[in-house]
């Protein structure tokens, strides 16, 4: 969280020194002085109080500005969104004697930090790649190569080779980018499907046997796809092409799960 810690601080420091609030703390610190010269100690610290809104109004501005990517910014939204639900959730449970409860929450607010982490690299990336790369890959460049001169057809094909490996490490950067989006659309839904089931074990009039037996297989499945989520971050490297690809095992079929436990 280094890189993204400097990232935050580089976006602070840009919004003090913007000129309106380098104007704002000059005429502070006229008045302070101003204040101390004539001993006039209550305006010092209305002074003080002033410095420290324009710090509290930057520091705000700067989290607002921390996603770049409208996209990722979203993505992070729906997750925000979701743990509150899931928190709200959970509270109401809190009475239900279910021993899988006590992990899992803790284990979800760990993934949700490393997505939030994820997610900022992510952006961080997509903005310069965007920067200095927009615009590309949709207009190849065209060679008028010449028809007989074996040279200029020779440096001509390792020209193509050239696009092609450009090509190759574009789509290996920004790989990295895409499966982060797919670990937060996962890591939605999961908290989607489980807090429905949670609401479902506590609302619905059935079988509380059967309820329990149902909401338990549901933990278990919801574990599997968190799991998977945060394998995938540990393993991915957004400067690299992917190694792995995490899969989710599917729901087992209702009749394979009777005969298995039948």
């Amino acid at each position: 969280m280094d890189d993204i810690r400097r990232h935050d601080q580089r976006l602070l420091v840009r919004e003090l020194l913007s000129a309106w609030r380098l104007l704002v703390v000059g005429i502070i610190l006229i008045f302070t002085y101003a204040a101390i010269t004539n001993s006039q100690y209550s305006m010092v610290l209305a002074a003080f109080s002033g410095l420290g809104i324009v710090f509290a109004t930057a520091y705000q501005s700067a989290v607002r500005k921390r996603f770049t990517n409208k996209r990722m910014e979203s993505l992070w939204a729906g997750c925000q969104d979701r743990m509150v639900r899931f928190e709200e959730v959970l509270k109401r449970m809190r009475n239900d004697q279910i021993a899988d409860l006590h992990d899992m929450p803790e284990t979800i607010r760990k993934l949700s930090k490393s997505l939030y982490g994820a997610l900022r690299r992510a952006d961080i990336i997509a903005e310069e790649v965007s920067a200095t790369e927009s615009g590309m890959l949709s207009k190849p460049p065209v060679w008028q190569a010449a028809a007989q001169d074996p040279q200029s057809k020779e440096l001509y094909r390792i020209a193509d080779k050239n696009i092609a490996e450009y090509r190759t490490h574009f789509a290996g950067v920004m790989a990295g980018v895409q499966r982060t989006e797919a670990q937060s659309a996962v890591f939605m839904t999961t908290l989607d499907t489980l807090r429905m089931k949670m609401l479902g074990y506590r609302l619905v009039g059935r079988s509380p046997e059967l309820v329990s037996h149902d909401f338990l297989e549901a933990l278990a499945e919801a574990k599997l796809q968190l799991q998977a989520i945060d394998t995938a971050l540990e393993e991915l490297d957004l400067g690299q092409y992917p190694k792995t690809i995490a899969t989710i095992p599917p729901p087992m079929p209702p009749e394979e799960h009777l005969r298995i436990n039948g």
